[in-house]
């Protein structure tokens, strides 16, 4: 999501800003979901009770991975290059209408912040 909307800062299109940060990170994406698939490998490989019992969770784990590695390099961007756009005015990432969920936040945290005795014993 960083390396898109830095390409959004610096003016592309959505899409070739999607794109490119995509390619930026697919490397990275690809190299640790396969060491990471790698390292449940035994597990789906072991024999006898302790193999039957590991081995749904491996193959678990190992779909997840693939699953989320598919869509860290399809989906995220595609959405990205659907939702986000780049601000003119600064790096403000969330606005608020409206100050009054954060109205009572404050002075709880700041009680807490000066209170040595609460934050730290």
């Amino acid at each position: 999501m960083e390396n898109i909307y830095r390409h959004l800062e610096d003016g592309e299109t959505p899409l070739n800003a999607a794109l490119n940060g995509a390619r930026e990170i697919g490397f990275t994406v690809v190299s640790i979901s396969i060491s990471l698939i790698g390292a449940f490998i035994p597990l789906l490989m072991m024999d006898g009770f302790i193999g039957r019992v590991f081995r749904e969770f491996a193959m678990t784990v190992v779909a997840s991975i693939a699953v989320s590695a598919i869509v860290s390099l399809t989906l995220a961007p595609m959405m990205a290059a659907r939702f986000m756009r780049a601000r003119r005015t600064g790096m403000v990432a969330f606005t608020c209408s409206s100050s009054a969920p954060l109205s009572g936040f404050s002075p709880v945290t700041g009680a807490r912040l000066t209170s040595r005795f609460v934050t730290s014993p």
